[in-house]
């Protein structure tokens, strides 16, 4: 062994590589002030000689002579390493890693627009000219200054005019930015010519919405083109400000026809927000349309003049819109796409509850529908995993109002507990937690509704009750109303079919490993589940006979079928953790129903078959349960002398079986 190295020893070392480190850089220094050019043209002079440091101390016997070099107790030593020296640099667990590749650089950022004079002034001249068409085509149109074709060729002439010189003037600056005049020459024109095909179609009827349309979407293609090839966001930018803030005033109000011609600017807008990736200029087109569908929409629902038809679909177009321009925008504006396909849904829910039952059901469930389809196509895409969010959120509600529209009479919690269902079947067999977040929004609805009208506490807790079993005036008899326990019977199996179908979609997607979010999520789906299954065999039993002899049958078979269910649901645990938490908590109920329910409602022979049957049945299981322990420890114990080769340990946090392999031969106890 090495003796241990002095305090000392090693104060002397570090002095020492300190001082070599010193006389590096001051020779690095003094080769960099020789390579400098020198200010006269004359040849570089021959560099002197490098002024000698200040000698350190002198070195000791391990210091190579000559040039300096790394010190020895950085090379590799053989032997182990003195004491209290570290063997690896400070903080590491081995030798220095090489360094890391450098990153890439951030693309540069977009720099914000200097508000100088000359903007500020073009900016201004440009808004004050879009108001002067706008007087032009309006005021002109009240007074009877103009004919219409006059006002129309003369907005048109004076926005081709400007888009000429604006043209001109960027020529002229020649490879350099677009200057601010012409910029704001051509936004100004481009906005007046969309302005006066606004007004032929709008205001003078001088072309059909049918032309008018592709014109619009012509307009505005050639002023964004302009702006594709300067390169300049501010021109696209500025067109479809100038065309969404004076297309309102034109027309008066937001109609169908505002509605189109906005959605062709919107159309034209993609195609150039996608080449540049520009999704401001995007946002901007979608939003407008999307403002001038809402105020149709509230308009339509106030009762506007026009039609139930074009409303309808001018609010569809720009719903579709709004999706393709979302989906073309894409992942350099994921916050703007979200919003782009979220918005348009309002207009479309605000416009079906105004329309005729059947044909309102049919705009919202289609919507619906095609909503959740895209929730399919976009989840395969990480990159569009916010738009299948949106769109999940927005098919889940457009579900709900299409819903509540097409059931016109009826218990109203039937539909959308079977969609809740259907959903939570879906997400287990598809292994999506999507469909069964989805199916829980529907579910809690249609619980709330159950549970307040459809199929009421009072319906199992209490006889007779209204509306479900009438009494007759003055008398005892009573008399069952067959069609509100129809419903109030299809509502209590659906939500035993919802607690199923949700239990099943959370063990599949493997939410139910944690004990303690197993015990929470079974508690509270046995609970419904619960409910659901007394509410069924309670309104069976009325429906059989609306007495109230009937209604106490239906309670003691409610309690004795809980037991004997909790009977088959223990024995089952033996193999699996799952039936015994819910047997336990189908036990507890039952005991619970015992003596705070059935002891103060029953009466007379009804309360004694009631304790009766479920004393003999929780014997019957607690002896059947008892000797399937003892028979699944005997043979344990029997096998587990000579384990078969294709035994294999599994961890007790991963498996949820109970037995051997799940509790380190722990049984479950009697």
């Amino acid at each position: 062994m090495s003796s241990p190295v002095p305090q000392d020893a090693l104060l002397a070392r570090l002095d020492d590589d300190l001082a070599g480190l010193s006389r590096e850089v001051d020779r690095i220094r003094a080769d960099l002030r020789t390579l400098r050019p020198s200010e006269s043209p004359a040849p570089a002079p021959r560099p002197g000689p490098v002024p000698a440091p200040v000698p350190p101390p002198p070195p000791p016997a391990w210091t190579p002579a000559g040039a300096w070099a790394p010190p020895a107790a950085w090379a590799p030593r053989p032997g182990p390493p003195p004491r209290g020296v570290p063997a690896f640099p400070p903080g590491g667990r081995g030798p220095a890693r090489p360094p890391r590749p450098p990153r890439p650089p951030r693309p540069p950022r977009t720099p914000r627009v200097a508000w100088t004079p000359a903007r500020l002034l073009a900016v201004t001249g440009g808004a004050t000219t879009v108001l002067g068409v706008v007087m032009l085509l309006v005021l002109a149109a009240g007074r009877g200054w103009f004919g219409p074709e006059a006002r129309v060729v003369g907005g048109a002439v004076l926005g081709l005019a400007l888009v000429g010189i604006g043209v001109r003037v960027r020529r002229r600056a020649g490879a350099s930015e677009a200057p601010a005049g012409a910029v704001a020459l051509v936004a100004t024109g481009v906005a007046a010519l969309f302005l006066a095909d606004v007004a032929a179609v709008a205001l003078f009827d001088l072309l059909p919405l049918a032309v008018a349309a592709p014109l619009a979407l012509a307009v505005t293609a050639g002023g964004l083109a302009l702006a594709d090839r300067w390169r300049h966001r501010g021109l696209a930018l500025g067109v479809l400000v100038a065309a969404a803030l004076a297309a309102p005033l034109v027309v008066g109000a937001p109609t169908p026809t505002l509605v189109t011609v906005l959605l062709a600017s919107q159309v034209a807008a993609v195609v150039v927000a996608r080449r540049r990736a520009w999704p401001l200029v995007a946002a901007v087109a979608s939003v407008a349309s999307t403002l001038a569908a809402l105020g149709a929409a509230i308009r339509f629902l106030a009762g506007g003049t026009f039609s139930d038809l074009p409303t309808t679909l001018a609010v569809l177009a720009v719903l579709a819109a709004g999706a393709a321009t979302a989906v073309a925008v894409g992942a350099p504006g994921r916050a703007v796409a979200t919003s782009l396909l979220g918005l348009p849904v309002l207009p479309v829910l605000l416009v079906a509850p105004g329309l005729a039952r059947v044909p309102g059901a049919l705009v919202a469930g289609g919507v619906a529908v095609a909503l959740l389809l895209a929730v399919v196509a976009l989840d395969r895409d990480p990159a569009h995993r916010p738009l299948a969010l949106v769109a999940g959120t927005a098919g889940t509600v457009s579900l709900l109002v299409a819903t509540l529209i097409a059931v016109d009479s009826g218990p109203v919690s039937v539909p959308l507990l079977a969609e809740a269902a259907v959903l939570a079947v879906t997400a287990a067999a598809a292994r999506r937690v999507g469909p069964l977040v989805a199916g829980g929004a529907l579910a809690l609805v249609g619980g709330a509704t159950a549970l307040a009208v459809d199929a009421p506490p009072a319906l199992v807790a209490d006889f007779p009750t209204r509306p479900f079993v009438l009494t007759a005036p003055g008398g005892t008899a009573t008399t069952a109303v067959v069609g509100e326990l129809v419903g109030a019977l299809a509502t209590s199996l659906l939500l035993v079919a919802v607690a199923a179908a949700a239990l099943a979609a959370l063990t599949r997607l493997e939410a139910l490993r944690d004990r303690t979010n197993a015990a929470v999520a079974v508690a509270g789906l046995g609970l419904v589940g619960l409910y659901g299954a007394t509410g069924t065999v309670v309104t069976t039993a009325l429906l059989v006979s609306p007495t109230r002899g009937a209604f106490l049958v239906g309670h003691v078979l409610v309690t004795i079928s809980w037991t004997a269910i909790a009977l088959v649901l223990l024995v089952r645990g033996l193999q699996s953790s799952l039936p015994r938490i819910l047997g336990g908590v189908l036990v507890a109920a039952a005991v619970a129903k015992l003596l705070l329910f059935d002891l103060t409602a029953l009466d007379g022979l009804a309360r004694v078959a009631a304790f009766l049957g479920a004393g003999l049945v929780l014997l019957a299981a607690g002896t059947g349960y008892a000797r399937a322990v003892a028979g699944a420890a005997g043979a344990t114990d029997g096998g587990a002398g000579t384990p078969g080769p294709t035994a294999a340990p599994t961890s007790p946090a991963s498996s949820s079986t109970v037995g051997p392999s799940a509790t380190g031969g722990r049984q479950p106890e009697a």
